[in-house]
């Protein structure tokens, strides 16, 4: 279909008007009123120590849940997408369940298992504190950024296909052999989102580690309760900001670290493929025969791909 150009400047404009009011002027407010007292004001807001311990709880936090998510995520997009087995069904609705669920409702799901009279409530009395602690806040974050991996490498896998696996298997290649050298160099793209999308989620969450979270500073406040905590109890307008930005400057320097090995990894199979290329070489294969006239050539070249063929 084609679009005339007064068309498409205005659906342009609309979408970039579109993005504007909804992304850039809050992200701008927030930036402008954090910076509005200078940036002595601003270091000063963020280097409290309640800020320091909510900027290392929340990157604890990170970096327990995005190994687990990457190791579940990654052995769950493989038997959606290479297993057939009874319940296949039930374990895809189970992955998307933290996409419908409130985070609001998990964190409640977890009281009543974890909490005081809950399930397993009864682990509390060994004096191993889950809900309103740091284990809490991990299996909540857990829950709501479980699914971003898996529907992220699954379409991958389903993409590949099986022939290349198949062939390393056939040359005589282990399950992990063919896992770390052929289905992983596949899927990388697709799980660097996948983890991209997970710290982003991991530092943002605030329902679900609201319902589990003491708040106390130094115990079980993260960095978005810490916003929370500033404006409405504290009525710290100006600190609220400023640990948002602190917050939003992480998840910037999260992605341009992702972005930067994405490239890096790009540039080493372009180098890779470009020395690979550069290496093949016409040979010469002797094909004196053992016994005939003296009149075959000793020497012939053989080039790639031709056929050989001898008359009757």
């Amino acid at each position: 279909m084609k679009v005339s150009n007064p068309t498409k400047y205005t659906l342009r404009t609309i979408a970039l008007v579109y993005l504007f009011v909804l992304l850039m002027v809050p992200v701008g407010t927030i930036f402008y009123r954090s910076f509005e007292h200078g940036i002595v004001q601003f270091w000063e807001w963020i280097t409290t120590p309640a800020a320091i311990s909510a900027l290392q709880l929340s990157l604890l936090i990170v970096a327990i849940v995005v190994p687990l998510n990457v190791v579940f995520g990654v052995i769950t997009a493989l038997a959606l997408a290479r297993g057939r087995f009874p319940g296949k069904g039930f374990l895809q609705a189970v992955v998307d369940l933290p996409f419908a669920v409130s985070p609001v409702v998990a964190g409640v799901a977890l009281i009543l298992l974890w909490g005081h009279g809950g399930w397993f409530g009864g682990i509390e009395s060994l004096g191993f504190r889950i809900i309103f602690g740091f284990p809490g806040l991990v299996l909540a974050t857990l829950f709501v950024t479980l699914p971003f991996v898996a529907r992220e490498v699954e379409p991958v896998l389903r993409e590949i296909g099986t022939e290349q696996e198949e062939a390393a298997a056939t040359l005589g290649a282990s399950n992990w052999q063919v896992f770390w050298r052929v289905t992983l160099p596949a899927i990388r793209w697709g799980l660097t989102y996948g983890i991209v999308l997970t710290v982003a989620r991991a530092l943002g969450e605030y329902g679900a580690v609201t319902m589990v979270s003491s708040n106390y500073p130094g115990v079980s406040q993260t960095l978005t309760l810490l916003v929370h905590s500033r404006y409405t109890d504290d009525y710290n307008e100006f600190g609220a900001y400023a640990a948002a930005t602190l917050l939003m400057f992480v998840a910037i320097l999260v992605l341009v670290l992702m972005s930067l090995i994405e490239r890096r990894a790009k540039s080493r199979l372009v180098d890779a493929s470009e020395s690979t290329s550069g290496d093949v070489e016409l040979t010469e294969v002797d094909l004196t025969p053992p016994h005939g006239p003296a009149s075959v050539d000793a020497k012939q070249i053989v080039h790639p791909n031709a056929q050989h063929k001898e008359g009757v």
